[in-house]
């Protein structure tokens, strides 16, 4: 069987192209339903929050051990180790975290054992105000523990790991019914001068995958010989620190979410999720022949840190004349959402990215009319 198992929050328009044999299910519908997840099925969820019903129907202990070592990020160290052994990273809790004998002359990185969206992710280094951070790690967590469960978000066990300095990037891809991985896009992710606006800007490129295609392949096959899955997607995140890939985590089920994984779509021209339903694998030579000249880009428009969105509307039009060269523009329910609009573009033009990072979304907002 073939399973997309949506939920909470954006679910591309792209996964409804899934061939008819994909059963497209709600998480509520899949909890309720006798469904049960066979060794062999393939199963897709865009959603974080359905992790707990997938796992509860799997048969297959292979399976549920990936899951669970991928989203646990003290496991998925340990999984890592043989590639970076002497990478730091120690398990603790919120209690404990205040007593842990640190080099305070290093950086540091503190977040729950299981994450989601950010939530209690703190860095430290020798000005941090351990009793502080403490703290804030603990409203974040009793916010936030309401709405997900302990597999998705941790309440009490947290992981303190060395801070990972250098660009970062993100992967893309699944191991297919043999177990090999197949790669279905390499993004950029550089960061914007406003951190307000963090995920502002992911791109792709041939340079990108010339110079790291063949490198996260072989981190790929490596993390394999220890998982032995197959029929299994991931959305993966590195930093490049000192020319090595480190990965900072690795999202089990899922490629890269709020439409990132539609770029795929759009600049090569597969859908990344039938490819991985029909076992589709890109013939990436043939594919740079006629884009090697491009950046392809994803561009998430967010509401404009000064923007009350009860008195002021988004100016489409402006910004898609601004990006230039739109190849799809999905517009966002901008009061129910911290953004407006999901665009993706292409350009040749490098400096046009970094004018980019540089983008103050309050210019994208006007005065809403009042009716006369």
């Amino acid at each position: 069987m073939k399973y997309i198992v949506t939920g909470k929050g954006y679910t591309s328009d792209l996964l409804k192209q899934a061939d008819a044999s994909v059963n497209i299910i709600d998480e509520n519908d899949f909890r309720d339903s006798n469904l049960i997840i066979r060794v062999g099925d393939k199963v897709y969820s865009p959603t974080e929050s359905a992790l707990d019903s997938i796992l509860a129907k799997s048969t297959s202990s292979t399976f549920t051990g990936a899951v669970t070592k991928l989203k646990d990020k003290e496991l998925f160290r340990n999984l890592m180790s043989s590639l970076y052994p002497d990478f730091f990273f120690q398990k603790t809790t919120i209690d404990e975290l205040k007593n842990l004998e640190l080099d305070r002359t290093r950086k540091y990185i503190v977040k729950p054992t299981k994450g989601f969206f950010g939530t209690a992710v703190k860095e430290l280094d020798q000005n941090t105000n351990i009793s502080e951070i403490t703290e804030e790690i603990r409203i974040e967590l009793a916010e936030n523990t309401r709405y997900f469960s302990e597999s998705v978000l941790s309440r009490e066990e947290l992981i303190i790991e060395q801070f990972i300095e250098g660009e970062e990037y993100a992967v893309d891809m699944y191991f297919d019914t043999k177990g090999k991985p197949v790669i279905l896009n390499i993004y950029h992710h550089p960061i914007p001068h406003k951190n307000e606006y963090f995920h502002l800007l992911y791109y792709t490129n041939k340079e990108i995958f010339d110079r790291f295609f063949d490198r996260l392949n072989s981190i790929f096959l490596e993390l394999n010989q220890h998982l032995k899955i197959t029929d299994f997607p991931i959305h993966a995140e590195f930093k490049l620190e000192n020319e090595q890939l480190v990965p900072i985590e690795m999202n089990p089920l899922r490629y890269g979410g709020y439409g990132l994984a539609d770029l795929t779509y759009y600049a090569f021209g597969f859908n990344p999720f039938s490819a991985f339903f029909e076992d589709f694998k890109p013939d990436w030579e043939k594919i740079w022949q006629t884009r090697s000249d491009y950046h392809y880009g994803w561009v998430l428009g967010y509401n404009g840190t000064d923007i009350d969105v009860n008195t002021h509307t988004p100016n489409d039009d402006a910004f898609q004349q601004y990006l230039g060269d739109i190849l799809h523009y999905e517009e966002i329910d901008y009061k129910e959402n911290p953004v407006f609009s999901i665009a993706y573009f292409k350009n040749n033009d490098h400096s046009f990215l970094k004018q980019l990072l540089n983008t103050e979304f309050n210019d994208f907002f006007i005065l809403e009319e009042k009716d006369k």
